[in-house]
């Protein structure tokens, strides 16, 4: 039903994009691109898992040379160990996707586009594993439905139409309801834990 319901919005948005896209003569385009991703405060460190984000953009110039960039994307998020007896590392998998709903202030200066801002994220799947035993979440259903995100990146110009971007996307609320031991705090916030992903990717721009 989680999945039915935010396709359904997913839908709805995409409409709402191409036809503010068409009407306004905004500049639209599809992305693409993988990701590296790790969740601060679940006690892992490092960006070792690996997954994709796919969507549409929409720009419409403002002035000189900013613009303003809404998207609609699919991105999966989470945290990966691999088991390692020696030192006493269990195996342990989180996936966590997401249809996300970034907005962007982006300056542009020759082949290069600089970009800022904030990003809403509706969570559509989640799985946990640990020692490769799946981890029921029907009972307790620690994550958040909705969740937010600063994003920061680059684009860099490679032909007429092709772009290749890179992003840091990090969470600024907790993406799970309920604190547990070894939570962190950010911007302030009561402990919890982020979703903190590189994006390096492709956009065309029509």
């Amino acid at each position: 039903m989680i999945i039915m319901r935010y396709s359904f919005f997913l839908v709805i948005l995409l409409i709402i994009s191409y036809h503010t896209a068409f009407t306004q003569k905004f500049k639209g385009g599809m992305q693409a691109g993988f990701t590296a991703s790790q969740i601060a405060g679940d006690g892992i460190s490092g960006f070792n898992k690996a997954g994709f984000q796919v969507g549409f953009f929409a720009s419409y110039p403002l002035r000189n040379t900013f613009s303003l960039q809404m998207e609609l994307a699919f991105i999966q998020k989470g945290s990966a160990q691999a088991e390692n007896p020696e030192i006493g590392m269990t195996q342990y998998l989180r996936r966590l996707s997401y249809v996300e709903w970034p907005l962007l202030l982006q300056y542009q200066l020759q082949k290069l586009i600089a970009e800022a801002g904030i990003s809403a994220d509706f969570l559509t799947y989640s799985f946990e594993e640990r020692d490769f035993q799946q981890i029921d979440q029907s009972i307790a259903d620690p994550w958040r439905k909705i969740s937010f995100n600063t994003v920061i990146g680059v684009r860099y110009k490679l032909y007429n139409r092709l772009w290749v971007t890179m992003r840091s996307i990090n969470s600024i609320n907790s993406i799970r309801k309920e604190s547990v031991p070894l939570n962190v705090k950010r911007y302030g916030q009561k402990f919890g834990e982020f979703n903190d992903v590189l994006l390096f990717g492709l956009a065309i721009q029509y």
